[in-house]
This record gives structure tokens, C-alpha cells and sequence, in this order.
């Protein structure tokens, strides 16, 4: 500063603007020579640093410190304490205020190069374990940044002005409603985020779905506020953590992880179609292998009943199998010879409330994987073979008439009547 004011002296700059001038261009000066030893220190520590010592032997640090820029605060740093040495150079004793404005001014660079760092490692910390699945490592670093750089503001704004940090937080209370409704999502997806770790509700990789969102895919990311869902047509949608709370989803982990995910879907019999078997058709169908055991023991146990009760005449006055019932024995029998359908898990075949749709027989069980295409190929080559055995048993699916059929079946009646 002293070589400024005595350049703008030689140019006859009076003694008072002289001063502030020189105090100014000490300033700008300080300022651009901290910057240039801030980048060059940073330059030397990534080139010579890290490419030296991390590329090609430890890539996953390398990238991370890359990516972090860690050792740019690093070098931020280093260039505030060297020019720290020097810092009477350009803001000399002589000049109290003007001193002690320079010592607070890079005492705040340093104390804000800190604060970097800090971040910087959590940043590192996020491209280590942030795609940890059983715990939202982002979201907790995202909350970590939040609460570090706001006290640590307002430890560098007290220290700035001579105040006790106290008194800048104990002020926050006038303020608190603003702040609440700048922070409102920051806050509430803080809470969500703890609540879905704490109680294990959410996981990268988990697949669930989110209707009010149109969300039905794998989570690929869990942040402070958002989670990130990849649809299976590869579009992306971010949901609120907080929706995730607030109302319901439906999470398919518990599926993964069990082995086995369900089949439960129905076959729609024409109830036109279901009768009582006669010999001929009984014949026919002790011929399968999976039905032989079950009508020799029902046609044994049918008979001792009929003749427990003298039935000789109407067949029914008495018991006798039907062909919807044995087509469901055999949809049971076949489901668990299958080595595609899960042993352990529940496995039936039941009739559900007839309607304008026919007879519902439903097919309930678990495939033993949870493979998307395998399951679906399972599920598809159970109902291709159940639907074509339908035939053998003298029944057909009930499907709705097609207006060309219902055209056909008036112009018959209309013909009928003429004749």
C-alpha cells in the first residue's frame, strides 16, 4: 500500500484521496493476488496430487477427489495462509481500521475455505456410499451440508462483526416464521428421509409404486427432498419424500426378497358348458396321469355314498362329479407339478362368485422367481396349457359375442320366423 501512495503522490493526488485510492487498489490487489495463489496452489495440488499419485492406481479416490474437488478448497486454503505472511504488505499497521479489516477479511477466507472442505468431504462420503441401498446416505449428507453451512455462516458473520454467534442465532427467533417457509421442503424432506431410513421403508433399488405420481418402477436415487423413480418405459419420475410419507405406496421389496411373486388370475368358464360327467367322458379323463388317483378315490367314495342312500335312479338325486370341479382338481393337481411354482407358498384353484362374465376360477400361486420376463413366460405357459386342456373337459371360456356374431344369431331367428 505504501508503494501505491507514493505513485499517486509523484502525480500530486491529495494526501486524502491519495489514501483512499491506495487503500482501494491494496484491496483489489490483495484480492487478485490471493485468487491467482488460490488457483495456482490448486493447480499444482490436483496436476502433481492427485494425477501423481491416485490416476491409474486407486481410479475409484481419483475420480472421487476429481469429482469433489477437494483439493481445490486444499489449495484455496494453503494460498490464505501464505498470504497470510504477508498481510501487512497490503494492509499496514499504521492504519488500524484499514488493518483490521484486511485480518477479518482473511480470517473469513480462511474460515470459509474450511467450510469448504468440510462439504467437500461429504461430497466424497456421497460418491463412496450414496448408492448404499440400505440407507439414504445422500439425503443425510444433503441435511449434514445444510445444518454445517448455516451455523458455520454464522460463525464467519459474528467473527466478521465482533459478535458472539449467540446473539446471531438467539435473533433467528424474530425471523423463524421466514425461515420456515424458505426451508418448508428442505425441512419436511429432512423429516421424511430419517423416517424412511429409520424404519427401513425405502431402499435404492427398491421397486414400488406411486399412483398419484405415476410412479411404478425402481428407485435410483434418494436426496433431501425427492426420490428419484426410473418407470419400466425408462421414463423418470422424482417424487416429494414427503408424499412418500404422507399418503401410501406400495413397495415390492418384500416380493423380491421372499423368491417368489404371485400369480393370482381367473378363468372365466361359459356356464352353459358345466354338466355332469358321464361314463364316456369319466373314461376319457382317467386316462390323465395328474387326475387318475383323484377320480379313482372320488368315484370309489361317490359310489359307497350313493349306495349308503339307495340312489339307483336320477343321477341327481345323488353325487356325482361334474366336469368344472374335476377341471379344477386338475388345474390344482397340475400348478404344484409344475417346477416353475414355488413348494412353500400357497398354491389353490377356487371358484369365485359367478356373474355376467361366467364361473371365475381363480389360479392362486407363486412362481419361484421374481424375474419380470421369467415370471411373466411362467405365468403364460400355465394358462396356454390350462386353457387348451379346458376342451377335454367339455368346457369352454366365457367370451363376450362380437357384433358380427350377434348379426349372425339375429339373422337366423328373423330367417327361423319366416319360415
Amino acid at each position: 500500500m505504501e508503494l501505491i501512495l507514493n505513485v499517486l503522490t509523484i502525480f500530486n493526488t491529495p494526501e486524502k484521496y491519495a489514501v483512499i485510492f491506495s487503500k482501494l487498489i491494496s484491496l483489489i490487489i490483495f484480492i487478485l493476488v490471493l485468487w491467482f495463489t488460490g488457483w495456482l496452489c490448486r493447480w499444482i495440488s490436483e496436476k502433481y496430487i492427485i494425477d501423481k499419485i491416485f490416476k491409474g492406481r486407486f481410479e475409484k479416490w481419483h475420480a472421487a477427489l476429481r469429482d469433489g474437488n477437494f483439493f481445490a478448497a486444499v489449495g484455496y486454503l494453503a494460498a490464505g495462509l501464505i498470504i497470510g505472511t504477508f498481510i501487512s504488505f497490503f494492509f499496514p499497521e499504521q492504519y488500524e481500521k484499514f488493518s483490521a479489516f484486511g485480518a477479518k477479511l482473511l480470517n473469513a477466507y480462511i474460515q470459509i475455505c474450511i467450510l469448504l472442505m468440510i462439504n467437500k468431504v461429504l461430497t466424497i462420503i456421497t460418491h463412496f456410499y450414496g448408492n448404499n441401498p440400505n440407507m439414504p446416505v445422500k439425503g443425510i449428507m444433503q441435511a449434514l451440508k445444510i445444518l454445517i453451512n448455516f451455523f458455520g455462516a454464522l460463525i464467519i458473520i459474528a467473527s466478521f462483526f465482533g459478535k458472539e454467534p449467540m446473539f446471531f442465532i438467539a435473533s433467528l427467533g424474530v425471523i423463524a416464521s421466514v425461515l420456515m417457509l424458505v426451508f418448508k421442503d428442505p425441512i419436511l424432506g429432512l423429516t421424511a428421509s430419517f423416517q424412511l431410513s429409520m424404519n427401513d421403508m425405502l431402499r435404492i433399488g427398491d421397486w414400488i409404486e406411486v399412483p398419484a405420481h405415476g410412479a411404478d418402477g425402481d428407485v435410483i436415487d434418494i436426496s433431501l427432498t425427492t426420490v428419484r423413480v426410473q418407470n419400466w418405459d425408462k421414463t423418470i419420475v422424482s417424487v416429494p419424500a414427503y408424499d412418500l410419507i404422507s399418503s401410501s405406496f406400495k413397495n415390492w421389496r418384500g416380493m423380491s426378497e421372499s423368491g417368489g411373486r404371485r400369480i393370482k388370475r381367473a378363468v372365466n368358464i361359459d356356464l352353459q358348458t358345466i354338466k355332469f360327467i358321464d361314463a364316456e367322458m369319466l373314461k376319457k379323463l382317467k386316462k390323465i396321469e395328474l387326475l387318475s388317483d383323484y377320480l379313482e378315490n372320488k368315484e370309489k367314495e361317490i359310489l359307497e355314498y350313493n349306495a349308503h342312500h339307495n340312489v339307483t335312479e336320477a343321477v341327481i338325486n345323488g353325487r356325482n362329479l361334474t366336469n368344472v370341479g374335476t377341471f379344477r382338481a386338475y388345474c390344482e393337481a397340475y400348478i404344484k407339478s409344475r417346477d416353475y411354482i414355488h413348494k412353500e407358498f400357497t398354491a389353490m384353484v377356487r371358484q369365485l362368485e359367478p356373474g355376467p362374465q361366467g364361473l371365475p376360477l381363480e389360479i392362486y400361486c407363486f412362481t419361484n422367481t421374481v424375474v419380470w420376463t421369467e415370471y411373466e413366460a411362467c405365468q403364460s405357459d400355465l394358462f396356454d396349457h390350462l386353457f387348451s386342456a379346458m376342451q377335454d373337459f367339455g368346457l369352454r371360456p366365457f367370451q363376450n359375442p362380437s357384433s358380427a356374431d350377434i348379426g349372425s344369431l339375429a339373422g337366423k331367428v328373423t330367417l327361423s320366423r319366416k319360415v
